[in-house]
């Protein structure tokens, strides 16, 4: 007979077998300790078969932006099932059960990084965030002459998120969805023992920075956020720099940062991946939390589809009196009609109302789809970490 239950300390290595089996990899000792350091932040849960841990889910308490908006996002990870334990609806179970974990704890949404994104579309989740990594020759970037008025120099890595943060949250600011980031996430999953910290300092305040690491056969830019024109010509001066040492590059940049403009060849490859998904737990804290347009006046009613979180399910009436939304469950016809994975990425930002409706996602008069999408920012949604 099979149970579910939260996981305590004495089923640690039991979980990080049983990973190791899933995902085909073995820890060290050091990252054993590690890991064990970071599930003491996580709520695990698992199926037991007897006294056999036979699944596992790691949920995972952030926090991410919705433009300037900081929410709660409760973080999907780590689901892993033995082998002999498969297709036996023990991921449903956790799936379903995580859900409403999170909508009992007042969490609106949730994203996961899939191993087969049709496989979590079955729970609601949809596409949402993508990397983009440009491959290309380091003679090819164009680069100006540095200014006068600032400097670069190397950051070391206990400094480094009391440094870097306030150049990254500002740059969070502009999109939906980065992930907040806390001292300990710095330190332990931004930044490895191998990676190089470079800002850009110009009157005693930090205005870019890059993490890049120097590989047999490039150098990798895992991460580039600048915020003047300065930081951004001085850090790419800084990667050309090493024209002695390598001719190639591999850049991981935000969406919309960089393009054709920016190389004196053109065929730098860009490389854009599917990478998280995301989906809406709660629908009401969702539309109270969510950033629309200050000048957004109105009201129509939606309808909504969700099989694994029945509470958002049914019809809604959406009022919204410039920019605050209010939201009551109601009866008869609908506006719009979409289901939550829809709605998710609408409301991330991923898909716009009109691609939506031309791709049957969703039904609707003409002027109520237009009426929602005047109330939606115009932001993209990003993603720079992983668990």
């Amino acid at each position: 007979m099979s149970e579910l239950k939260k996981i305590t300390t004495s089923n640690y290595d039991d979980c990080l077998r049983l990973g190791e089996n899933a995902f085909n990899y073995t820890l060290t000792q050091a990252q054993i300790e590690d890991r064990k350091w970071q599930m003491n932040k996580q709520d695990i849960y698992g199926i037991f078969d007897g006294e056999k841990l036979a699944a596992k889910l790691h949920l995972h308490s952030f926090q991410v932006t919705l433009n300037e908006q900081i929410i709660n996002m409760g973080g999907i990870a780590g689901v892993a099932t033995w082998p002999e334990d498969r297709r036996k609806g023990y991921v449903g179970a956790l799936m379903k059960h995580a859900l409403r974990i999170m909508y009992e704890q007042g969490t609106a949404l949730s994203m996961l990084h899939p191993f087969s994104i049709p496989f979590y579309r079955n729970y609601g989740f949809e596409l949402t965030q993508h990397t983009y990594t440009y491959k290309g020759k380091l003679e090819h970037l164009i680069t100006s002459t540095a200014s006068e008025n600032g400097k670069l120099k190397r950051i070391h890595k206990e400094d480094a998120a009391r440094l870097l943060n306030p150049v990254y949250e500002q740059a969070a600011s502009d999109y939906m969805l980065m992930l907040k980031r806390e001292q300990w996430w710095w330190e332990r999953r931004v930044i490895s023992e191998n990676t190089q910290i470079i800002a850009y300092e110009a009157n005693g305040r930090i205005e870019g920075y890059l993490l890049a690491e120097m590989k047999k056969d490039r150098l990798v830019i895992e991460e580039f956020i600048y915020q003047s024109t300065e930081a951004f010509t001085g850090l790419l001066q800084w990667m050309k720099n090493h024209d002695s040492m390598t001719s190639d590059i591999e850049l991981s940049m935000l969406p919309g940062d960089l393009d054709a403009f920016h190389f004196s060849n053109p065929s730098f490859k860009e490389v854009r991946k599917p990478y998280f998904m995301a989906r809406i737990v709660d629908v009401v804290k969702f539309f109270e939390e969510y950033p629309f347009v200050k000048q957004g006046n109105g009201s129509l009613k939606l309808k909504l589809t969700d099989h694994y979180a029945p509470w958002n399910e049914g019809v809604w009436v959406c009022t919204l009196t410039d920019g605050n939304m209010e939201v009551e469950k109601t009866t008869g016809d609908a506006d719009i009609e979409m289901d939550i994975r829809t709605l998710s990425a609408v409301l991330s930002g991923s898909l716009s109302l009109e691609k939506a409706a031309f791709m049957n996602k969703l039904s609707g008069e003409s002027v109520s789809v237009t009426l929602l999408a005047s109330w939606l920012p115009k932001n993209n949604p990003a993603f720079l970490d992983f668990f």
